[in-house]
């Protein structure tokens, strides 16, 4: 048997079913076809086992397949293998972009703009990865860094590409892969005409290669202001105040940078807890209250890294081939886009949504606000960059597991969806 046959594996990877036959470097391979392939990786990421043997034992153990590790791991050093599940992910942008809601909407400023928060997630070195000497003189294996991109409308996540740090470095600069990055891969498909923003944390600090991405390629950027930053003003401060939306907002102005390159500073005060932001942008024509909605959802993709940390277990690289290493990333993509795209359909299709993590939500809430009346903190809740866009960053742990037991039972839809009902703390009219 060469994939999961059950009702409930065929609706989580439907998509991956649908999709393949439009992917690229597409191979009949008898011994492990490219869908199970697929699921394979799928299932490991999703799998409590801590290793690779484990997880095809226990793969084995539940009557689909019984791979010899040997095979599995060769299948991950493939290029050909590499290239068709980066492709199948890919293509999973277009039944997210039609299904899941996109928030931003409701923001017309934003109708001609793709919105990507990106940043670098480490796994720690394979067993086999070779070593280097630390600092102290130590034997160590080196990280494994992936720098991930999420679509901030609606979470497809994908991969930029590898870290791959210097010499005696244990991780790349973020500007490295920047520059790295080809135009057409840091625009990810974007038609032309159409603007792509970047949402990157403060260490994309060389302007003058944001200013030739800009007015070459139509690719700008927002991060955080570092706290050395030599950029002074040169302009009056432009804030729209009979915006309600700019509440909080206290300065957005242009500033002149030690490289040459003129920016735009915003200053943010959040009314909530009185943290005081700085963001620069290479825009000049959003509103001010967007581009600081927009770095403060840069946080979903550092929940996403959670997920794969914490909910996933991934914390290892799988093995030590490069083709292994990219692929142990795709995989993870793969897994959190398909969880997303079945939680969506669960919620449209069979009314169901997790009661008991609405009740969490409620009551850390509330813990919050004990604890600011505690500090003596005063909350002015309400302003548009807090309440608006909204949304869950990640599946619960909760979710997962159910996902985990099911995917491998031959038993009736009905029977997973009176499980997942006990486990949302759903109550039956």
């Amino acid at each position: 048997m060469q994939h999961l046959d059950n009702e409930f594996s065929a609706r989580f990877f439907v998509d991956v079913f649908q999709l393949y036959p439009q992917s690229s470097r597409q191979y009949r391979c008898t011994d492990i076809s490219d869908i199970h392939y697929c699921q394979l990786g799928v299932l490991r990421c999703l799998s409590s086992a801590s290793t690779g043997q484990e997880f095809l034992q226990l793969h084995a153990d539940h009557g689909i397949a019984n791979i010899e590790p040997s095979h599995f791991f060769k299948a991950l050093k493939s290029p050909r293998r590499l290239a068709n599940i980066t492709s199948l992910n890919d293509l999973l942008a277009g039944p997210m972009k039609s299904r899941i809601a996109d928030p931003y909407a409701q923001c017309k400023e934003l109708d001609d703009w793709d919105l990507y928060a990106v940043d670098g997630h480490y796994h720690k070195a394979a067993c086999f990865d070779p070593k280097s000497i630390s600092s102290k003189g130590e034997l160590r294996g080196i990280a494994t860094g992936h720098f991930f991109r999420m679509n901030m409308r609606n979470h497809h996540v994908s991969c930029l590409g590898m870290a791959n740090p210097e010499d005696g470095k244990k991780k790349a600069h973020d500007m490295t892969v920047i520059k790295r990055s080809s135009a057409d891969q840091l625009r990810n498909g974007a038609p032309k005409g159409r603007k792509v923003m970047l949402i990157w944390d403060k260490a994309c600090i060389n302007y003058r290669h944001w200013f030739k991405l800009k007015h070459t390629y139509g690719i700008y950027f927002v991060t955080l202001e570092k706290a050395n930053s030599a950029a002074e003003t040169c302009a009056i401060d432009q804030v729209d105040h009979s915006d309600p939306r700019n509440a909080g907002i206290v300065a957005d102005h242009l500033v002149s940078t030690s490289m040459g390159v003129t920016l735009r500073r915003i200053v943010y005060i959040n009314p909530e807890d009185g943290v005081n932001y700085s963001y620069l942008t290479s825009d000049f024509t959003l509103p001010a209250y967007q581009i600081v909605l927009l770095y403060k959802h840069r946080w979903d993709i550092e929940k996403i890294f959670h997920q794969f940390k914490s909910k996933m277990v991934e914390r290892k690289s799988w093995a030590s081939s490069l083709e292994a290493k990219q692929s142990h990333a795709i995989f993870e993509c793969l897994a959190h886009n398909l969880l997303l795209l079945f939680e969506q359909y669960l919620s449209q299709n069979e009314g169901l949504r997790d009661e008991v993590e609405e009740k969490k939500q409620k009551g850390r809430a509330k813990a919050n606000l004990i604890a600011s009346v505690a500090a003596g903190i005063i909350r002015v809740a309400g302003n548009f960059i807090n309440t608006a866009l909204n949304r869950a960053t990640q599946r619960t742990q909760r979710f997962i597991r159910w996902v985990r037991v099911w995917l491998y039972r031959k038993a009736p839809w009905a029977d997973s969806l009176a499980r997942l009902k006990e486990v949302w703390g759903v109550i039956s009219p």
